[in-house]
């Protein structure tokens, strides 16, 4: 009897075997999606091998209910990675397995054979468009092709201020790449970028290239990775799993932005992209290349030890001059009515008068962060999570940024009945509310969290700001960061100290890296930027090497006090989190869990720190208690104990998890 071997993406580390469909060669089902009977539920599966076992009548086995793909999708390549991800992110294979070939993934119902066309002579389908590289880009180019002629994996860092020309080092590498009929990948981190990115990648490549992230459709999806398996495109751009296409020629992944959190998974499986980067890129003996003006501590440091070559693009290209960085107190001047100190509205007013564009940066969604009783103080926290609930305009509402809930403004206070309820604190509608009360006749685009959800404002922005429909731009993080517009001559930060506050090791590296980011979109063209950095904290080292474009110096402060603190790059950390919705156990569940581990540590000689449990950071969040425990050590001892998880008896209801390297640890 032919069984087939079935690996679902559930938490648990075993397959299942089920009977191939009525009159179906078992053969032809290995590789493909299935649609089986899992319990009560029916659920997508991944046909990985079939086995001819003895025929048993007390075995009762399900048939495999429906068949999704035309073609194999599954590859010895796809085997060995979801492996790898398994082992290294502690999660099923099944669960491995689905965040490399999507379980929404749909296919059209006509499908067409996608046909492998031989790739033609790139140097013929590439426009005009390049740029000349300079003496820096050139070697830059120079050592990456080298790399690629050798057919050796490679990885690179390019660490090159912002406005350095690391996009045209980027462009010029995949170019050689395709010239000898590989492909390539290039992840950006945000998907407000993507315009931004296939406007010059189509313009060189033509129809080459594939954009691949969570704003297209499953079918989309489906279609453009079974162009990538037969080689129909050579590029796909896109975010964190674009690192996925499935090219069997691979040459070169490029991560722009390299330091970005937006490329560590947060959900099960929390792989990191820059990883399975280098996985692949050995796996294809293919080159890796990194960039940044603000590079990871962790990237950083592995290019001082040779273990990544280190390439530095210290000038801007055209020989442009970095953008004067202006820092601002706020101190003493918090409780004044306007949120633009007086430096920054006559910044912004001659930047207008100049007919020059003007972005504006805080990293805080919604009007107001917190609302608050003036008689006893209490403040409106969501009912679902130990979080203040956001005040946003149009309309007049509450809302929690975690679980989602939405409330309506309350006319009075819940604990004290009073009248005296005010909104405190600044977003991006309230900043957006006071420029146009200043600027009246200028025209502000506003991009963050709530207006992103309308995909198309993406490329409005781009466009927007590129053809000189918008004067200002306004947003979060998603517009820190790899924008070119020639135009802007002024960037204005409005609250630098935003996640300095946050407990987190990672808070000062990513202020820094955010004030720098912010800067570096101001005077790209030909007109010399300004930055205005309003801080409460003007002395902070981070700030001040910020305003000194000054990476080196932040880096060797920074990486002093990782080493005193025993934290990454000198270590290797995960995060254990203990969830139930009834407090007390949760508690109880993560004292018992500690002490479980700790004699464990113990017993095996694991060489772990461990520390904790402590409430979460957001101790409930929809309704869910968290604790959480922090291992410090060498990932290989953190991956042994890791499997001893499975081995807790917990409280019922208590949900446990484990991330590897996480973003934060909070």
């Amino acid at each position: 009897m032919i069984v087939l071997e079935v690996s679902i993406p559930v938490p648990l580390n075993k397959n299942f075997y089920y009977l191939p469909p009525e009159s179906i060669n078992p053969e032809h089902v290995v590789g493909k999606r299935v649609r089986v009977q899992f319990g009560k539920r029916t659920l997508t599966g991944y046909t990985i091998s079939s086995l001819n076992i003895e025929e048993n009548n007390s075995l009762k086995l399900k048939r495999i209910i429906e068949i999704i793909d035309i073609d194999s999708l599954i590859t010895s390549e796809t085997m060995e990675l979801a492996n790898y991800i398994s082992k290294n992110y502690v999660c099923s294979l099944g669960e491995a397995l689905a965040s490399i070939i999507s379980v929404s993934m749909k296919s059209p119902k006509r499908i067409s054979k996608v046909k492998n066309t031989p790739v033609k002579n790139t140097s013929t389908e590439i426009t005009q468009e390049r740029r000349i590289l300079n003496i820096d880009q050139n070697k830059a180019v120079n050592l990456i092709n080298k790399s690629l002629e050798r057919n050796i994996y490679a990885s690179f860092l390019i660490h090159g201020v912002t406005a350095s020309g690391k996009t045209e080092v980027y462009i010029n590498a995949m170019e050689y790449a395709l010239k000898q009929n590989k492909a390539a990948i290039m992840l950006i981190p945000e998907i407000s970028l993507t315009p931004q990115f296939v406007y010059v990648m189509t313009k060189r490549f033509g129809l080459k290239v594939g954009v691949w992230h969570s704003g297209i459709s499953n079918i989309e999806k489906y279609k453009l990775f079974s162009k990538a398996k037969s080689g129909d495109i050579k590029i796909m751009i896109g975010a964190r799993s674009a690192v996925f296409a499935p090219f069997e020629d691979l040459g070169i992944i490029v991560i722009d932005e390299e330091h970005e959190y937006t490329y560590k998974q947060e959900q099960k499986p929390s792989y990191d992209a820059r990883e399975i980067a280098k996985w692949r890129g050995n796996y294809h003996n293919a080159v890796v290349v990194l960039g940044s003006a603000t590079p990871s501590l962790e990237s950083y440091k592995d290019a001082l030890e040779n273990k990544t070559n280190l390439i530095e693009l210290n000038e801007r290209i055209d020989g442009k001059e970095l953008p004067e960085v202006k820092v601002v107190s706020l101190k003493n001047r918090f409780f004044k009515s306007s949120l633009l100190l007086s430096e920054t509205v006559d910044a912004i007013s001659k930047a207008l008068s100049r007919k020059e564009q003007v972005i504006v940066f805080l990293n805080r969604r919604g009007y107001s962060p917190v609302i608050m009783c003036r008689k006893c103080a209490s403040v409106y926290q969501c009912p679902k999570c130990s979080i203040s609930m956001v005040f946003h305009r149009s309309p007049d509402s509450l809302k929690c940024h975690y679980c989602g809930e939405t409330k309506s403004l309350p006319v009075s206070c819940s604990a004290c009945k009073s009248r005296e309820v005010t909104v405190f604190g600044t977003g991006t509608q309230k900043v957006e509310d006071e420029l146009k009360k200043l600027f009246k006749t200028a025209r502000i685009f506003r991009l963050d969290g709530d207006t992103a959800s309308l995909k198309e404002n993406y490329e409005k922005a781009y466009n927007g700001i590129k053809n000189g429909e918008y004067d200002i731009l306004l947003g979060t993080q998603m517009i820190a960061k790899g924008f070119d517009f020639p135009r802007v001559s002024l960037a204005c930060v409005i609250d630098a100290d935003t996640s300095l506050h946050l407990p987190g090791f990672k808070s000062v590296e990513k202020t820094f890296q955010l004030i720098t980011q912010v800067a570096g979109r101001s005077g790209r063209g030909d007109i010399r930027g300004s930055v205005i950095v309003q801080t409460n904290l003007p002395n902070h080292y981070a700030i001040e090497h910020a305003k000194n474009h000054d990476f080196v110096s932040f880096y060797n402060v920074e990486i002093e006090q990782r080493k005193k603190l025993f934290y990454p790059p000198y270590c290797d950390v995960a995060k254990i989190s203990i969830r139930n919705k009834d407090e007390k156990k949760a508690a109880k569940d993560s004292e018992k869990l500690i002490s479980f581990l700790e004699e464990l540590v113990k017993n095996y000689k694991l060489g772990l720190k461990l520390l904790g449990p402590v409430s979460a950071y957001i101790s409930k969040l929809n309704n869910i208690y968290r604790k959480h425990i922090i291992i410090k050590g060498e990932r290989e001892n953190i991956l042994k104990l890791a499997i001893f998880l499975d081995d807790f008896k917990q409280s019922c209801g208590t949900l446990i998890g484990i991330e590897i390297m996480p973003t934060d640890l909070i």
